[in-house]
């Protein structure tokens, strides 16, 4: 069995909880390890647990360094209302996509929050 296709099955109905379970057992089998880490962690930011996200996410990191991977880390800090470490996160992503404008947006979110914060 492909756990990697059956977990994208149950993400792609949103049935998150059956995806994770899939995405572990693809991770177990050395399936697509990057993606499965990185997609076992997009499962727990629609569940807003983003701490394990965190963990998840960083292990994909581990393995590629790819622009999403460091957007959705930086997004999990933002949700836990680490801006330091969002923006550090969110500038690595835009240094590695610079197309990416929504980087570029949440960034300059983050400074103007910052900002007004410190008015």
């Amino acid at each position: 069995m492909n756990y990697f296709h059956k977990a994208n099955e149950h993400y792609n109905g949103k049935d998150y909880k059956r995806a994770i379970s899939f995405y572990q057992k693809a991770i177990d089998n050395k399936e697509n390890e990057a993606c499965s880490y990185y997609n076992l962690a997009v499962c727990f930011i629609k569940l807003k647990e983003y701490e394990k996200a965190i963990d998840y996410i960083q292990s994909a990191l581990k393995i590629k360094r790819e622009s999403k991977y460091f957007f959705n880390l930086a997004y999990c800090y933002a949700m836990l209302n680490n801006c330091k470490k969002a923006l550090i996160y969110f500038n690595t992503a835009w240094a590695l996509n610079h197309d990416d404008s929504d980087c570029e947006k949440a960034i300059n979110l983050i400074i103007s929050k910052h900002k007004k914060a410190a008015l």
